[in-house]
């Protein structure tokens, strides 16, 4: 058998061609990606997103945050990435043991920086609540991603939409009618609960008591009080005094949320509105007569800094003292 050397030396050439190209390191997706996009952040609120899904990329890849844009004008977000004050712990902040604000500022800082940070092992935002002062709208954003592969960049990768949406929980209440110097007792609905954010600045929380007309209690007269060993507005207060005015209670709480510990009653607060300030209407108590005090309970907690104004209407009773 004759042999075609010509074509026996090209095959082995191309062979060795092939053997010297080096095979890439690791791989690089061209489909990274944010499963949750638009990803969904509550102005005010501490929101920790989702990681990017890298598709099968070579670990570690390490991510970079390359812009933020306004999605419709398509201009850097400015107000995104300004610098304004918030807190940041630097040791472990204990309720039960840090109760006074020299305590817990041993625990925390201040700093001023952007209203999120970006982590560049996942890929995943922190959005802090001063997003509260940022403008409501959906933002764009680009990432590169790096691994031993090399890096690709990734323009309009995802979106987040700065949303407002309720700045506090409102759980369940209720509210009845006790007969002085007796255990006889009656439910009389659960009293309306509204809360109202007045500012963005302070920490601060102001509770009204009312009557089904929007008359304020008296808390300095006594118009309200406490229920034995049941929790009440003081019982969270954990730095500062309640100030105790003609209409209302306030109190610096300090941090977020509040309250930020639960009592034996969780968050309910309890208060007695005694006999000689609460007029009930008729039908809803047992006589007519003046015996009966009004015991609402409700459950709220803030989740969001600012000034709040927490309103509770009594249900079925006019303030008539006597």
């Amino acid at each position: 058998m004759k042999i075609n050397y010509k074509i026996l030396i090209a095959v082995f050439t191309a062979a060795s061609v092939v053997a010297c190209v080096k095979a890439p390191h690791g791989f690089l997706s061209s489909q990274i990606r944010y499963r949750d996009s638009p990803i969904q952040v509550q102005r005010g609120n501490v929101v920790q997103t989702s990681a990017v899904d890298n598709d099968g990329s070579s670990a570690p890849v390490t991510y970079k945050l390359l812009d933020i844009r306004d999605a419709v004008t398509h201009k850097h977000a400015d107000s995104i990435y300004a610098n304004r004050p918030r807190y940041v712990y630097i040791s472990q902040f204990d309720p039960n043991v840090d109760t006074t604000v020299a305590l817990l500022n041993s625990t925390r800082k201040l700093v001023n920086s952007p209203t999120f940070d970006f982590n560049v092992h996942t890929g995943g935002f922190t959005f802090y609540g001063t997003t509260a002062t940022a403008p409501a709208g959906k933002y764009e954003f680009d990432i590169s991603a790096t691994n031993e592969n090399g890096t690709k960049t990734f323009k309009n990768v995802a979106y987040f939409n700065l949303f407002d949406g309720d700045v506090a929980e409102i759980d369940a209440g209720g509210s009845a009618w006790f007969q002085d110097n007796s255990t006889a007792n009656g439910d009389t609905g659960n009293p309306p609960v509204t809360v109202q954010k007045l500012s963005n600045n302070g920490t601060l929380a102001i509770l009204k008591i009312v009557d089904e007309h929007g008359t304020p209690f008296n808390p300095k007269n006594g118009e309200y009080i406490t229920r034995g060993d049941r929790s009440d507005f003081t019982t969270f207060a954990k730095f500062h005094p309640v100030i105790v005015s003609d209409t209302s209670l306030t109190c610096n709480f300090e941090v977020i949320p509040f309250p930020f510990q639960g009592a034996a009653q969780g968050f309910t607060i309890y208060y007695r509105i005694p006999s000689k300030f609460a007029k009930f209407d008729a039908g809803y108590t047992p006589t007519s007569a003046r015996i009966y005090s009004a015991n609402p309970r409700f459950t709220v907690r803030v989740f969001q800094a600012g000034t709040y104004l927490i309103t509770v209407t009594v249900p079925h009773v006019t303030r008539d003292p006597i």
